[in-house]
C-alpha cells in the first residue's frame, strides 16, 4: 500500500524543525498513561444518522464546515438535546443535525450549490467565518451534483481510505491542506482524513463505513491535539514560540512554525502508535487521535495556538 503523504511529510518536517521538537521520555509517559485509558466511541450523541443519502450528505456538510471555532470575542454557542450549551464542534454536528430533521431540503445538492451567507447563517447563526464556510458549502452542492449522490461519490472510493482523501481533495478545493516547508510541499489533510473517521464511526464500520486500510490514517492535526502534547510535555515548542502562543499571538497558517506545531503533532501519535503496540496494545493512529482529543476536553495549562484557517 502506498504510504499515507501526511505521515511522510510529518517525519521530514519533524527530522528538520527549528521551533518544534518532541521529548522522548513524555512520550513513554503519555504511552504509559493510554496503556489503560478506554477507547471513546465515535462520538455520535450529537450527530445525525437516518437515511443512508441524507447521512452522507450531512457528513460531508459537517466536516466541510469543520475548522476554526475559536475566532470572535464570544464564544459560538448552540443549545443541546437537553438544553445544554454546546460550543464549537459539537455545537456544528447539532446544528446540523437539527437541520436534517426539520429541513432536510437543506441537503439537496442544488440548494447547497447555490447557499449564500444568508442561507447558511438561517442554520448556523453566528458562527464565524461564515462567507468562507458558506463557499465549502457550495463545494460540497456541485460535488454532489456531479456524482450524482453522496453515496455514489463514497462507493467510487471502493472501501478505501486513501481512495477516498484523493477523491476529497480531487474534487473539492478546501480541503487541500497542504503548505510548503522549506521548498517543499507537505500534507496534512485534516478535514479530508476525519471524513474517513466519521464515515466509519457513523455507520459502525458496515455498509460504507466498511473501510479497509484504517490504518493508513494519520492523526488530525488540529489545535487540540498539539495543545495536549504540550501539556504532556511531549511537545516542546522553542521559547518565543511558546510565549507568542500563550499571548495567543496569531501563528500564520503556513508559516515554518504553524506547520511544526502539526508535523510534531502528525509525528508525536506515529510514536505512540509504535509505543502501545509494544505495550501490548495495538491501535490505530485515529484511534489514538480519538483518545488524545477527548482528553484535550479539559482544562489545559496552555492556550491552544492561533492560526486563522480552513484546514482545522
Amino acid at each position: 500500500m502506498r504510504e499515507n503523504p501526511v505521515r511522510t511529510s510529518a517525519r521530514w518536517v519533524t527530522r528538520r524543525a527549528r521551533y518544534v521538537r518532541l521529548d522522548e521520555g513524555s512520550l513513554h509517559s503519555l504511552a504509559h498513561k493510554l496503556e489503560e485509558a478506554s477507547l471513546p466511541a465515535w462520538e455520535g450523541r450529537y450527530h445525525f444518522r437516518g437515511d443512508e443519502e441524507l447521512t452522507c450528505r450531512y457528513l460531508l456538510v459537517l466536516d466541510a464546515l469543520n475548522f476554526c471555532f475559536w475566532p470572535g470575542k464570544v464564544k459560538w454557542t448552540v443549545p443541546g438535546p437537553e438544553g445544554e450549551p454546546l460550543t464549537g464542534y459539537f455545537a456544528l454536528a447539532y446544528a446540523l443535525r437539527k437541520a436534517a430533521e426539520k429541513t432536510p431540503d437543506f441537503y439537496q445538492p442544488g440548494n447547497l450549490a447555490a447557499l449564500d451567507e444568508g442561507g447558511l447563517g438561517e442554520v448556523l447563526g453566528g458562527i464565524p467565518l461564515l462567507r468562507l464556510r458558506a463557499r465549502a458549502v457550495r463545494e460540497v452542492g456541485l460535488l454532489l451534483s456531479r456524482f450524482g449522490s453522496a453515496r455514489d461519490f463514497f462507493l467510487a472510493a471502493c472501501g478505501s481510505c486513501r481512495r477516498l482523501v484523493e477523491l476529497i481533495t480531487a474534487y473539492l478545493p478546501s480541503f487541500r491542506d497542504a503548505a510548503v516547508y522549506r521548498g517543499r510541499e507537505v500534507f496534512f489533510h485534516k478535514r479530508a482524513q476525519i471524513l474517513c473517521a466519521d464515515l466509519y464511526g457513523a455507520f459502525s464500520g458496515e455498509g460504507l463505513g466498511d473501510l479497509r486500510d484504517l490504518e493508513w490514517l494519520t492523526a488530525f492535526a488540529d489545535y487540540k491535539l498539539p495543545q495536549l502534547l504540550r501539556a504532556q510535555g511531549v511537545i516542546l515548542p522553542a521559547p518565543g514560540l511558546a510565549a507568542r502562543i500563550d499571548r495567543l499571538e496569531p501563528i500564520p497558517a503556513g508559516s515554518p512554525e504553524e506547520v511544526e506545531l502539526r508535523a510534531a503533532t502528525v509525528t508525536a501519535v506515529e510514536e505512540l502508535v509504535g509505543l502501545l503496540k509494544l505495550r501490548g496494545r495495538p491501535l490505530q493512529a485515529f484511534e489514538v487521535d480519538w483518545m488524545l482529543w477527548h482528553l484535550a476536553q479539559g482544562d489545559l495549562p496552555f492556550p491552544h495556538h492561533r492560526t486563522l484557517t480552513i484546514f482545522y
